[in-house]
């Protein structure tokens, strides 16, 4: 692993972060209720077809690899840091409740519309369908036998990105890039392919819409306010030099069959 590889997944990962932080929430409810989850269910694009040679050729050790590790982690607190370098912030810096709230209760409904899915299109995961295939990411034997169709990451990914867009106008465009990375490290880490990517990045941004529960629009306010004092620190994370690295490894390499929705 390189040095900056190192940095970032360190970062990243949660490992180089100051004690004190409170543990990973437990798994809260969605704020959609399941009538509205089988709408967008229905509403769904029929998945997109799918090759064996569709797997990313990003190689394991390099910093984008590494990066696509990290982003494995989704719950926050830990996931608001995917978005550290975006935004110019550090979230997990100190505890930041409303947007961890906001976060995993729409982590909660991305996983109940990806489920939900996958049951009526199961297709088999790139570890499953290729042998000696290696995941970015320790997996045991639910995790390689579950379904790739949608991915599930890069449905909160696209939902987190809108979201943090409308936290932070003025990173509208980083913040969704992050999005989409999220969801495109699910492919890099052998776990979707890179067609079921694409269609989680749609199904993210449908769900972000249908998020207009008075509870939702609370929490985003709330959240609003925490991100706005996490800027105002002037903290900044020391992995983005890492995370430029890696993301510029992809651009320059091509960026697979995944395509922005």
């Amino acid at each position: 692993m390189s040095r900056g590889a190192a940095v970032a997944a360190c970062v990243l990962l949660g490992a180089c972060a100051s004690g004190g932080r409170p543990a990973p929430a437990e798994t809260l409810q969605g704020y959609l209720d399941a009538s509205a989850i089988r709408s967008l269910a229905d509403a769904a694009p029929a998945p997109a077809p799918w090759s064996h040679s569709d797997v990313p050729p990003t190689e394991p050790g390099t910093d984008r690899w590494w990066m696509a590790t990290a982003h494995a982690q989704l719950a926050a607190p830990d996931g608001a840091q995917h978005f550290d370098c975006a935004l110019g912030a550090r979230f997990a810096q100190q505890p930041r409740p409303a947007l961890s709230r906001l976060m995993n209760r729409l982590l909660s409904d991305a996983d109940s519309l990806t489920r939900l899915l996958a049951e009526r299109s199961p297709r088999p995961r790139p570890i499953k369908a290729i042998a000696g295939l290696e995941p970015c990411q320790r997996v045991n034997d639910a995790m390689r036998e579950g379904p790739s169709w949608p991915a599930g990451g890069a449905v909160a990914g696209a939902a987190w990105g809108e979201m943090f867009a409308a936290l932070a106008p003025d990173r509208a465009a980083e913040a969704r890039r992050m999005g989409r990375e999220i969801g495109l490290s699910r492919a890099i880490c052998r776990m979707n392919w890179p067609a079921d990517v694409a269609d989680g990045a749609v199904l993210g941004q449908r769900l972000i819409a249908a998020e207009t529960s008075p509870a939702f629009a609370a929490d985003l306010e709330a959240a609003r306010a925490e991100v706005a004092a996490a800027r105002a620190e002037g903290l900044t994370n020391p992995g983005c030099a890492a995370e430029r690295r890696a993301l510029a490894q992809v651009a320059q390499a091509g960026r697979g069959a995944v395509s922005e929705p």
